[in-house]
């Protein structure tokens, strides 16, 4: 009995061991391993379980930062069309406000379509202005769109004068905010910062509507001296003009 006794202690665990191993060899061959597969989709959706969605708190939130930013969009045009307004009541002028509604970023400074058109009264050569001076002037109209040729555009030229000093030359669109002033003559009195508006000998521009800003002189340039102008109507993002109608 001892000997039995000491023999279990000594291979008891073995044999426990190798009882179950062949006990779960024996089950996988009859499944034909649809058992282990069975505890391993168990075990892997414990693990990869993921914690409750709160999906009407995800809702919320998401509604909260939509309207957020709706508010925000609806305060800046909201600042843009009161800026606008007061342009417009300051102007001797017949003034009808627009939106812009396409601007191709392939021609960003070149062309922007408005949603106004042969309807409203406007036609071909109105002049177009921004907050804070000309923007350009109509080239084409439908019953309800036009398209603006900018200031900015490379084939636009607007006759210019320098406030101060009355010198008078052209502006070249160069496809920026910044624009190429070429005097007609010599001059000697032109300074960085001088203002520039349209010139009274233009035939398409009305006089003294402001342009822009010099920030950059070339007096030494030939065939004629050269000024760079930045243009003070933000060209580069329009979202309202407004145009100047008979």
């Amino acid at each position: 009995m001892n000997l039995i006794y000491r023999w279990w202690q000594k291979y008891g665990t073995q044999l426990t061991w190798g009882g179950i191993s062949l006990l779960i060899a024996l089950l996988i061959y009859h499944s034909q391993g649809a058992l282990i597969n069975e505890i391993l989709y168990r075990l892997s959706q414990s693990w990869l379980s993921q914690p409750q969605i709160d999906r009407q708190a995800l809702y919320r939130d998401r509604t909260i930062k939509e309207l957020t930013n709706t508010i925000a969009e609806l305060q800046a045009q909201n600042q843009e069309l009161k800026k606008l307004l007061n342009y417009t009541q300051k102007s001797p002028e017949k003034l009808l406000p627009a939106k812009v509604i396409g601007r191709s970023p392939d021609a960003w400074w070149q062309i922007v379509t408005i949603n106004v058109g042969k309807n409203q009264g406007v036609k071909t050569d109105d002049i177009v202005m921004g907050v804070g001076g000309l923007v350009g002037r109509i080239m084409e109209t439908t019953a309800n769109t036009s398209r603006v040729l900018l200031i900015s555009d490379y084939n636009s030229r607007v006759g210019a004068t320098i406030s101060r000093t009355r010198y008078q030359g052209f502006i070249k669109g160069q496809s920026s905010q910044i624009g190429i002033l070429e005097f007609y003559a010599k001059v000697t009195d032109v300074k960085i910062g001088d203002v520039v508006t349209t010139s009274s000998l233009s035939t398409i521009f009305p006089p003294s509507i402001p342009i822009g800003k010099i920030v950059g002189l070339d007096l030494t340039k030939t065939p004629a001296p050269q000024a760079e102008i930045e243009f003070t109507a933000p060209v580069n993002f329009l979202e309202w003009v407004v145009v100047s109608i008979d």
